[in-house]
């Protein structure tokens, strides 16, 4: 996906590896903080599918270089080429004049590159087969459809990874209640400097997979209880427990 136009003015290219996850930047002229090449994030399987999905949705394989508005004004123009097996879609527009679906796609796509990843759904985990280095969690709320948490780690010298994953299924029915632990991969981070940052997460996969077992209900009308934990031995397991509500 290419990005450019903006207000202040950006161009700039960033790929994602649907077989190996991996999302990197790969070119850079300017407004962006990457270096060419760089690994910016590596997904898991369910968030390549997630965002892949979105894109499915909205007919991507369908388009060939589609141009779904011109003359952006200060907004982002992105131009998209999606391959998968058997041929590839493009399109190119404007992000505010793009269809709802695919205003959806991009805006997954640019969540990752600004550090808010979907969150994993995955009934059949488990805490300890993830990356569980240390860390403190000390502010957590649902707002706008993401989990924003605040974390403090020590480090400050390798980028750290931050997941988080619902697991175990549905708890109980009125409300349904859910668990979701928060992952921390430090990548062997020597340095011993408090880091303190905000992490966030698109709830929207855990919304699609509520609606998959439940059935959709009314607009605002459905109330999801997350019991957020930290199984890193900082602090007891579970955190805190936060409404969302969809």
């Amino acid at each position: 996906m290419r990005v450019t136009e903006g207000m202040p003015p950006v161009d700039f290219t960033v790929v994602l590896d649907g077989p190996t996850g991996a999302f990197w930047g790969e070119r850079c002229e300017k407004g962006c903080s990457f270096q060419p090449g760089e690994t910016l994030h590596s997904l898991h399987p369910q968030q390549v599918w997630f965002i892949s999905a979105l894109f499915l949705e909205a007919e991507v394989h369908r388009m060939k270089e589609l141009d779904l508005g011109p003359g952006c004004y200060g907004e982002l123009y992105v131009e998209v080429i999606y391959r998968y097996e058997g041929g590839e879609g493009s399109f190119r527009g404007c992000t505010t004049k793009l269809p709802q679906a695919l205003q959806a796609a991009v805006g997954a796509l640019q969540g990752v590159l600004e550090g808010r990843l979907p969150l994993v759904v995955d009934p059949e985990t488990r805490p300890d087969r993830w990356p569980q280095d240390p860390f403190a969690l000390l502010e957590a709320e649902v707002s706008g459809g993401f989990l924003k948490v605040q974390v403090s780690y020590a480090g400050g010298c390798n980028p750290h990874e931050f997941q988080g994953v619902a697991w175990g299924g549905w708890v109980g029915s009125n409300p349904v209640q859910v668990r979701v632990f928060l992952s921390h991969d430090s990548f062997g981070d020597p340095c011993l400097a408090v880091v303190t940052e905000e992490r966030s997460f698109d709830l929207e996969p855990l919304k699609r997979a509520y609606r998959l077992s439940h059935g959709v209900g009314a607009p605002g009308a459905t109330t999801l209880v997350i019991h957020l934990e930290n199984h890193t031995g900082e602090g007891p397991p579970l955190q805190q427990s936060l409404d969302f509500r969809f």
